[in-house]
C-alpha cells in the first residue's frame, strides 16, 4: 500500500492489514478535512478542541503514563457502552500519522491498543460528526457532542416532557 510512509504509519497499516483486505476498514490519504470540520463544530484553541466549552462533555485524565493505554481503551469502550455508539467512525492522528481510517466502531474496539501505541493525539469522530472522543499525549480522555447537537437535544427532551 503506497499510503504509508513512516514507521507509525507502516505499522498501523500492517496491524489492520486484514480489515483492510477484507474491506472492513477504508484508508484515504488526508485527514486535514476532518481537522477543518471538527473546528466548524466544536470550540477550539489553537489546534485543540476546548472541552470545558463543550456542554455535557466527559473528560477524564490518566496522569501515569504506563496506565494510559489501558486507560484509554477502558474509557474508549466505556463510551461505546453508555452512549450505544455504532455505525462508522472516522480516527485521525495529530502528528505521526498523515492519513485517516473509517471503519465500525467495532473494528477500531479491535485495535485500540495499536491505535493508542502511537504517540500522538487521537480522534474518533462519528461520520456525521454527532460525536467525538479525544484522547491526549498527556492523559487526557474526552468525549462530546458537538454543542449545536447538544442544545438541540436538551431543547427536544425539555419539550417532551
Amino acid at each position: 500500500m503506497a499510503i504509508a510512509g513512516n514507521y507509525f504509519e507502516e505499522q498501523l497499516i500492517k496491524d489492520l492489514h486484514n480489515e483492510v483486505i477484507a474491506g472492513e476498514l477504508l484508508i484515504e490519504p488526508e485527514s486535514i478535512e476532518y481537522f477543518s470540520r471538527l473546528a466548524e463544530l466544536y470550540p477550539v484553541l489553537g489546534s485543540k478542541i476546548q472541552w470545558s466549552e463543550v456542554p455535557g462533555a466527559i473528560e477524564l485524565k490518566e496522569e501515569s503514563a504506563n496506565l494510559q493505554l489501558s486507560a484509554f481503551s477502558a474509557f474508549f469502550k466505556k463510551m461505546v457502552e453508555i452512549h450505544r455508539l455504532k455505525g462508522r467512525v472516522i480516527y485521525i492522528g495529530d502528528s505521526a500519522i498523515n492519513f485517516s481510517l473509517l471503519s465500525s466502531v467495532d473494528v477500531f474496539v479491535k485495535h485500540l491498543d495499536a491505535i493508542f501505541s502511537i504517540p500522538q493525539h487521537h480522534y474518533f469522530i462519528a461520520e456525521d460528526y454527532s460525536w467525538c472522543l479525544v484522547f491526549t499525549m498527556e492523559g487526557d480522555m474526552s468525549f462530546g457532542l458537538p454543542p449545536y447537537l447538544f442544545e438541540a437535544l436538551n431543547v427536544t427532551s425539555r419539550n417532551s416532557k
